[in-house]
């Protein structure tokens, strides 16, 4: 599972359909639609380790990723369970380092807003990944599709 910030990861790419995934990895394990915003449909797929949320408001587009599979790569490197540094060292490339951090007290997010990426870290390791689709500007999404 290879992590492309802004677009996705592997082939399921922001802007995709419910159909389009469904074609791609079979039924969800779990979708429910979100109490907090009812016009977000969640899916999960338990052994992939992955949430992905799409948004009813953008014709049902997919726009957001929870990734926590061991498998996640960033340029060929391992993601998740590596140390904190480490990995936001390896988003340099992408990064004007700018990372909005956000304590928790038993866990932490860096937030990384030009590219709509978040490192949720434990004990200092990534615990997960959190990418959305960017925006153009304050009312819209920047949709590749």
């Amino acid at each position: 599972m290879e992590l492309k910030p802004k677009e996705g990861i592997d082939n399921l790419e922001f802007g995709l359909r419910v159909n389009d995934i469904e074609r791609l990895l079979g039924n969800p394990d779990k979708k429910w639609t979100d109490v907090d915003d009812e016009s977000e449909l969640l899916y999960q797929y338990d052994n992939l380790m992955l949430r992905l949320t799409f948004y009813n408001s953008e014709d049902g587009r997919l726009g957001y990723i929870r990734c926590s599979n061991p498998k996640l790569l960033y340029e060929g490197k391992n993601v998740i369970a590596e140390k904190l540094n480490k990995v936001k060292a390896q988003f340099s490339g992408i990064t004007d380092n700018v990372w909005e951090i956000d304590d928790y007290d038993s866990f932490e997010t860096h937030f990384n807003e030009d590219n709509w990426l978040t490192l949720d870290a434990e004990y200092q390791r990534i615990a997960g990944i959190e990418i959305g689709v960017p925006f153009l500007n304050d009312n819209e999404y920047d949709w590749k599709k």
